[in-house]
């Protein structure tokens, strides 16, 4: 029997591990506080590894379901199981495609043959500091070091974005060089670390078929936290400690609480001291899913967290623009198609396409590209990284001369695009409305679950077109549209509910480092 993954079954999973969660995360810092001979606060540890938490509770839940299903089935069962546990939390995201049937396996093992027959591999493993930068960025960081010589900032900012580091950025912290610095920690870090494999089995526990989740996840967990929080984490501590010896009073980041361990590791500490974390959303599908695990984990241990208009009534959010990359004017040459993809083998819940819905995803893509009648090439962007070929060849199927490209950076693509196609609803999609880019996007239905505030700005944009719940739909309104694609776009109807949705969850604007400067300024009282 195979498990679909739709939004029902997603909706389940994620009330059963938030209900987990925190019984997790306090085991953890009772194993880390013994272990290393302190007593901090739930909140360090959930600023530490809140975010692998999260993941791993994902894979205990998934397992413990495929579990439930397969457990008649002894044939395949395993005998025994090695587990080596990953260095940081980077690689443990890293390994999403192996990581669930070794999680399975586990679960298998220590209920039918209790913890014995585990092996926890008792090797040596590097540790290092898993943020990098390429050398444009390294060369900007080095030229604003220099701008900020003599001054004392009382914020810093830690990867402030994603991506190439726009030019008004840099002109923006050279004039806020007086109160504000970027540093996102990249220092070099590199420590040979052997793992406890004593100490991990001996903290193994013993599962059964009627185990709750948090137990079965406390059962375990010791086999798989990362090096870098237990062994290595005094060493690695020090490490960073010494490489950044200055507190600030605040921090900022929009993607630093995600695998940066070296991020956390000062913040956490920091925060202990009275330091204030300012946070921002990151991305798409925040403020619109029901349940979204990165927004409520974000916000939690966040001071001050920001979001791209919408509000939760959590009184320590507010809107806040992201830092925008402009989209350059360009001739437009091609329509774009981007695309989203998973792997098979399921390692989280969230509202988009899983195994059991995938497919669908793909035949609607499919359907798209066969539908579309138009004399501009179509570019189709697939999603990075390596799921299959599945989606690809489903395109092809439908049209043999499909033509796949990604070698342009994403914004430029837009900018070079006529009308942009989107096959799920993530953050390609914000960007492009919110930039007001021709846009068109298609989804199933049975994939996603967006919270009751949003769905009327939702269906507002079915109304005129942009949303659409199938991709033969999606064609047929572009085929519609294709004489005057601008008398559509720019009309009175659509862009009314283009702006009431993205003043909500797409609230760009050109504006931001104006609004920001005035925002800081206030928020950390400092006189101009």
């Amino acid at each position: 029997m195979t498990i679909v993954w739709n939004a029902q079954r997603v909706s389940e999973g994620l009330a059963e591990i938030d209900s987990a969660r925190g019984v997790v995360l306090a085991n953890i810092k009772k194993l880390l506080d013994e272990y290393h001979g302190v007593e901090k606060s739930l909140r360090f540890y959930d600023i530490l590894l809140g975010d692998w938490v999260e993941r791993y509770l994902h894979l205990v839940y998934v397992a413990s379901q495929q579990y439930a299903i397969g457990e008649q089935n002894s044939e395949s069962r395993p005998t025994s199981i090695a587990i080596k546990p990953t260095s940081d939390t980077a690689e443990f995201f890293e390994a999403h495609q192996v990581l669930p049937d070794l999680m399975l396996a586990t679960l298998q093992v220590v209920s039918f043959l209790g913890t014995d027959s585990v092996r926890v591999v008792d090797d040596e493993v590097t540790i290092t500091n898993s943020a990098v930068r390429g050398w444009r960025d390294a060369i900007g960081a080095v030229v604003l070091k220099l701008a900020s010589l003599g001054t004392k900032p009382k914020i810093v900012f830690v990867k402030p974005f994603s991506g190439r580091t726009p030019r008004a950025w840099v002109s923006a912290l050279i004039s806020w060089r007086r109160w504000a610095r970027q540093d996102d920690f990249n220092f070099s870090i590199s420590l040979r670390i052997k793992i406890d494999a004593k100490w991990r089995h001996k903290n193994l526990g013993l599962v059964s078929t009627e185990t709750k989740l948090g137990e079965i996840a406390n059962a375990l967990v010791a086999a798989f936290l990362p090096v870098c929080a237990l062994e290595g984490f005094v060493e690695f501590k020090a490490k960073v400690d010494g490489a950044r010896p200055k507190r600030f009073e605040h921090v900022y980041s929009a993607q630093a609480l995600w695998t940066h361990f070296a991020f956390k590791v000062l913040v956490a500490e920091w925060c202990e001291q009275g330091t204030k974390l300012h946070y921002h959303q990151h991305g798409g599908w925040y403020g619109l899913d029901e349940t979204h695990v990165g927004e409520l984990y974000e916000s939690r241990v966040a001071n001050r967290y920001y979001t791209w208009g919408w509000s939760r009534g959590n009184g320590n959010s507010s809107p806040l623009p992201p830092v925008t990359r402009s989209v350059a004017k360009s001739a437009k040459l091609f329509d774009s198609l981007i695309c989203f993809d998973q792997p098979q083998q399921i390692y989280r819940l969230q509202y988009f396409p899983l195994p059991g819905t995938l497919q669908t995803m793909y035949d609607q893509t499919a359907e798209f590209v066969r539908a579309r009648s138009s004399k501009t090439d179509l570019r189709i962007r697939l999603f990075p990284g390596e799921y299959g070929s599945q989606q690809r060849d489903a395109i092809l199927r439908a049209n043999s001369g499909a033509i796949f490209d990604s070698s342009l950076e994403i914004f430029s693509q837009y900018a070079s695009s006529r009308i942009v196609f989107h096959s799920y609803l993530g953050t390609s999609w914000l960007e492009t409305l919110g930039s007001n880019i021709p846009t068109i996007c298609f989804y199933d239905v049975d994939a996603y679950r967006f919270r009751s505030d949003a769905k009327d700005l939702l269906e507002d944009l079915v109304k005129v077109g942009i949303l659409h719940l199938s991709g033969s739909s999606a064609a047929e309104k572009a085929n519609a549209v294709e004489g005057d694609l601008d008398l559509w776009w720019m009309s009175e109807e659509v862009q009314t509910a283009r702006r009431n949705f993205v003043n909500q969850y797409a609230n760009f604007s050109s504006d931001w480092k104006e609004i920001w400067r005035e925002h800081f300024t206030k928020a950390l009282k400092i006189s101009q």
